[in-house]
């Protein structure tokens, strides 16, 4: 018992500043500042759909699991034929073997609910390696990719 009263006049004494100062100080090395999960890559690039800029659409970054790779899927939308993970509400891709699911069909029309798509989940490998900086995917869908039902 005198041992907390030694502990309280301390703390009367320093003022409460000090002490709240002191704790957020913890708080904040206990937390941590760096990024979470593992690290992601940047990818950009053209996607045609026989040739042709794809108007509108999505891309979805998965690791290749038959491969060994494993961790969260990145994804990034298809605007004018061009993706880019560096756009907001996106997320880049792991490094090493990724399979890419890609949707597109024409640019939006605020007349019409749900346009039809000219093909989805087309699929594709890559492989993305580890290096600073933007690294390049362009992709050619061919016509015979896979449709909607």
């Amino acid at each position: 018992m005198r041992r907390a009263t030694k502990i309280h006049r301390r703390v009367c004494e320093q003022g409460p500043r000090r002490w709240i100062a002191a704790l957020l100080l913890v708080v904040a090395a206990l937390s941590g500042c760096g990024p979470r999960g593992p690290q992601r890559f940047q990818l950009e690039g053209k996607v045609t759909f026989g040739g042709k800029p794809v108007p509108s659409g999505a891309i979805r970054f998965e690791p290749d699991s038959t491969k060994g790779n494993t961790g969260p899927v990145g994804y990034t939308p298809i605007k004018d034929g061009r993706y880019t993970t560096a756009m907001e509400g996106s997320k880049g891709s792991l490094k090493g073997p990724i399979v890419a699911f890609l949707t597109g069909g024409p640019a939006p029309d605020p007349k019409v609910e749900f346009p039809k798509m000219w093909f989805i989940d087309y699929r594709t490998t890559l492989t993305v390696e580890q290096k600073s900086g933007v690294t390049t995917f362009d992709f050619d869908v061919p016509k015979e990719a896979p449709k909607p039902k």
